[in-house]
């Protein structure tokens, strides 16, 4: 428990550090999970105009507008 108080600040409490820290976790999985879902698509994209060019076509193709 020792360790956790030396990694907050004077004003917070083991329990604070411990919600803020899990915050900041959430966060970054958060962020993580949405540049997966980009580059994920990015790639689909990519993948669907390679095979644009081919006769037996499965029909047309939805995109993400930004």
């Amino acid at each position: 428990m020792t360790s956790m108080a030396n990694n907050c600040k004077k004003s917070d409490s083991p329990i604070d550090a411990l919600k803020n820290e899990s915050a900041r976790q959430r966060w970054k999985l958060f962020h993580r999970a949405i540049a997966h879902a980009k580059e994920s698509n990015n790639a689909s994209l990519l993948d669907a105009d390679t095979h644009s060019g081919d006769a037996d076509s499965a029909g047309p193709l939805l995109s993400i507008i930004r």
